[in-house]
């Protein structure tokens, strides 16, 4: 019992949403040559938003989501804008310019920026053992990530790649810090319910949407299972994220939680037959090293 109680389950959530990330990632894989990736985004968050407003629905009713205060409401909402529609547009863009390996490793700054948020404005404290793991589980997710060997874009955009990859980690640390006060007043599948709907009708609202709808339809059955399988996907994987800023705390939930690709590379493997790179191996062995001391 004490396993799952406290700062333990808010570690198992945020692993358990790093490992659901890295499923999503390879389903994206199978769809993204017939959609775009804000249309990718705008139907598995609208389909995730059905997810859990249904399962609220059918439990527990929506009592929950009317007593929500305007405040935390109008927080949760801007942190949602603030993560979807600046940190995932601009991540987005950054790939282009640096190549999707290094505006990874750009990004991926977010947990420390988010601890340092954390530790200046809600008093979290960070011990030694969550600095050194996180540096270390950090340090770890660059080795796995730029052992993809993917090339950058044109030296002449790489500042502006650069910028906009850090910018993307900037808006996400925000977005966590944020979250942390509504989550005082709710669990964790209320501020998804409230968070999803806000993140599809912000994809929807863009132009890279239209005529998204008739073409879902014509792409067939199978184009459509796997978009509804991201949705459910997506549904657990962000209520298991939330979950972990709960009751683990932003420093944790945020590195543990950032730990995507090391679950992506066996994945790959045996999926889609990736070859494992000797930086990868490492990185992974680093990665688990740096989750470990986290938790002395």
């Amino acid at each position: 019992m004490d396993l799952l109680s406290g700062p333990r389950l808010g570690t198992l959530c945020a692993l358990g949403s790093a490992l659901t990330w890295a499923v999503i990632g390879l389903l994206v894989r199978t769809v993204s040559p017939a959609f775009n990736s804000v249309t990718i985004n705008a139907v598995r968050t609208t389909l995730a938003a059905v997810v859990l407003l249904t399962w609220i629905l059918l439990v527990e009713g929506f009592g929950d989501l009317v007593r929500v205060s305007p405040k935390n409401f109008a927080l949760l909402a801007v942190a949602t804008v603030i993560a979807f529609g600046i940190g995932d547009t601009v991540f987005f863009e950054s790939t282009r310019s640096l190549g999707l390996a290094r505006a990874m490793t750009v990004s991926m700054t977010y947990p420390l920026i988010a601890a340092l948020l954390a530790a200046v404005f809600l008093g979290e404290p960070v011990t030694l053992s969550v600095a050194a793991g996180s540096f270390l589980t950090l340090g770890g997710l660059t080795l796995i990530v730029t052992s993809r060997g993917e090339e950058a874009g044109r030296e002449e955009r790489f500042w502006l790649g650069l910028s906009a990859a850090t910018l993307a980690s900037l808006a996400w640390a925000i977005s966590v810090i944020l979250m942390k006060s509504p989550l005082r007043e709710m669990d964790a599948t209320t501020a998804q319910a409230i968070r999803l709907p806000v993140a599809g009708a912000v994809f929807w609202a863009t132009p890279w949407t239209r005529g998204a709808v008739g073409q879902l339809r014509q792409s067939g059955n199978a184009a459509i299972w796997r978009m509804t399988s991201l949705g459910a996907l997506t549904a657990a994987s962000s209520v298991m994220f939330v979950a972990g800023l709960k009751y683990a705390g932003v420093a944790i939930a945020t590195v543990l939680s950032s730990t995507a690709p090391m679950f992506a590379i066996p994945l790959g493997l045996a999926f889609l037959g990736e070859r494992l790179a000797p930086r990868a191996i490492v990185g992974s062995i680093v990665t688990v090293s740096g989750i470990a001391i986290i938790q002395l």
